[in-house]
């Protein structure tokens, strides 16, 4: 089954199936309030709301989570380097 695409400024894509449109939600060519209807429907629905797309969003999300945790955990060890550090002076 076809998936048709709406963003934002009303341009429209055809993708050729859910896989395919699995992949550009994924590669986040699709964003979550992008608008996709399925060939055989005639109701647009944000791509956020597509059941099929909601695992690969809190994936997407997970990488930016755990860079996030890493640089928070970097700026803690360099401020408890420093301070060890001034603090044996």
């Amino acid at each position: 089954m076809r998936y048709f695409i709406k963003n934002a400024e009303g341009q429209e894509l055809v993708c050729p199936t859910l896989a395919d449109l699995h992949t550009l939600y994924a590669q986040g060519f699709l964003t979550d309030e992008d608008l996709v209807r399925a060939e055989s429907s005639q109701r647009w629905v944000p791509a956020s709301a597509l059941p099929a797309l909601r695992g690969v969003r809190d994936r997407r999300a997970e990488p930016r989570k755990m860079a996030l945790v890493l640089i928070a955990a970097a700026v803690l060890v360099l401020a408890v380097a420093l301070l060890v550090r001034g603090g044996f002076r």
